[in-house]
């Protein structure tokens, strides 16, 4: 049995959903794509597809042997291609930002890398959750703050600033804030994508603390909590790259800028053990160095 062939042949049936498909593709017969399924499962002592005459669908341990599969598949691929001298950027990549990241700054990043080299294709997932990369099938994650302790490799590539701001009809009506231990008595605007969404961080003289805030809104899409904010109907926190253009234009006003807390970490994360084809070291490459 050639088990790295058998992994090949069982992630093209997995990715066309049909023996016979995968077959035409392989230019075998729809026999021996069958046979290379079934030492496979032999091999490993799973049962990997549940084939019907109709449909063919991964097990649940079908799913988890595909992901550790692919990973073998692409290293033993990129370790060809650099033992051969090619440099080879066709590639499939997943990638999931969060929502915030992809609106704003990350679109025009993936335009043009891909005018660049469009040989590469990029699926990208807006995901607010921390995720498992390995287990939910992803390359890469942008996160933004603080990294909890993992077995990933993370790259720095930028900051996110975040910036306090109110319409001027708000602060004329409400009146100006000169501390945020005030904000309890206005309308804040209630970030619900924030892991605590109703606790502002703030700090004072390099200390570090929260403040306890409502309101009468609360949304999870940070455009629509600007445009609530431009509305005059209360004060929101939010990244500084989504609020700047109206700060430019006097829409909004920033407040209690003295106070706001450091700069976010934007990283970029993969798992510690992937072996990197020359696409993905490409997206690594272009991202720190635009941000930068």
């Amino acid at each position: 049995m050639n088990l790295f062939k058998s992994m090949l042949v069982f992630q093209k049936v997995c990715e066309l959903g049909s023996f016979s498909q995968a077959a035409d593709q392989l230019n075998l017969v729809t026999s021996a794509v069958s046979r290379q399924v079934n030492e496979l499962e032999k091999h490993f002592g799973v049962r990997l597809l549940q084939r019907t005459t109709r449909s063919v669908t991964l097990t649940a341990d079908g799913r988890q042997y595909l992901t550790k599969i692919s990973e073998i598949t692409d290293s033993v691929q990129a370790l060809e291609a650099i033992h051969k001298g090619d440099v080879v950027y066709s590639d499939h990549i997943q990638l999931t930002v969060p929502p915030i990241l992809s609106k704003v700054v990350l679109t025009p990043l993936y335009t043009s890398l891909l005018k660049k080299h469009p040989e590469i294709s990029i699926s990208i997932t807006q995901i607010n959750r921390t995720i498992n990369l390995v287990e939910e099938g992803y390359d890469f994650a942008i996160r933004v703050g603080q990294l909890e302790d993992s077995n990933l490799v993370a790259r720095s590539i930028s900051e996110l600033k975040l910036a306090l701001v109110a319409s001027p009809e708000y602060l004329n009506t409400h009146g100006q804030l000169n501390h945020p231990k005030e904000l309890p008595q206005h309308n804040c605007l209630i970030n619900t994508m924030l892991t605590h969404p109703k606790r502002w961080a703030f700090k004072e003289h390099k200390r570090s603390f929260t403040v306890k805030v409502d309101g009468q809104y609360d949304v999870n899409d940070d455009s629509a909590l600007c445009e609530m904010a431009r509305a005059g109907l209360g004060i929101a926190y939010l990244p500084l790259q989504i609020v700047d253009a109206h700060l430019s234009t006097g829409e909004l006003v920033q407040v209690l800028s003295d106070y706001t807390v450091d700069p976010l970490p934007i990283s970029l994360v993969y798992p510690h053990r992937q072996l990197l084809s020359p696409a993905k070291r490409k997206l690594i490459e272009y991202l720190t160095g635009a941000f930068s």
